[in-house]
């Protein structure tokens, strides 16, 4: 069987979202200052020009990409990061579902409850949000 493989970008594609953030303020104010330095900070942490267009940057993003082996890209490369995802992650759930759906889902991390329990708790949940 061969191994799985994925593509891993050593300059990450965040940097784009980061452009994007650091250019979208219309009125250049200390909020813009700060994005835009917090951008630059990101760019010389990968070696990288402030000055570089966007179609520069995506097209160092690109040429930046190789092909790993899964389990150098989850265990070795991207270990340290797994905390600072799923955190992230965990919160834009908590945020977007509220407490009790957060809940429930940590029931069945911990197979507490099924997945079939799952989807009819996801059910009244929803329902309760609609008749409120």
């Amino acid at each position: 069987m061969p191994e799985a493989t994925e593509v891993h970008h050593r300059v990450p594609r965040r940097l784009l979202a980061a452009y994007d953030r650091a250019r979208a303020r219309k009125q250049f104010d200390g909020e813009a200052l700060q994005l835009w330095f917090e951008y630059e900070e990101l760019l010389f942490e990968f070696g990288l020009d402030p000055d570089l267009s966007r179609e520069e940057l995506e097209e160092a993003i690109e040429s930046s990409a190789m092909v790993v082996s899964y389990e150098e890209h989850q265990s070795r490369i991207h270990a340290a990061d797994w905390v600072r995802w799923g955190r992230k992650g965990g919160l834009a759930t908590l945020e977007r579902y509220g407490r009790a759906w957060f809940s429930h889902l940590a029931r069945r991390r911990w197979r507490k409850i099924t997945t079939g329990e799952l989807a009819r708790i996801q059910e009244r949940l929803r329902q309760d949000r609609e008749a409120a």
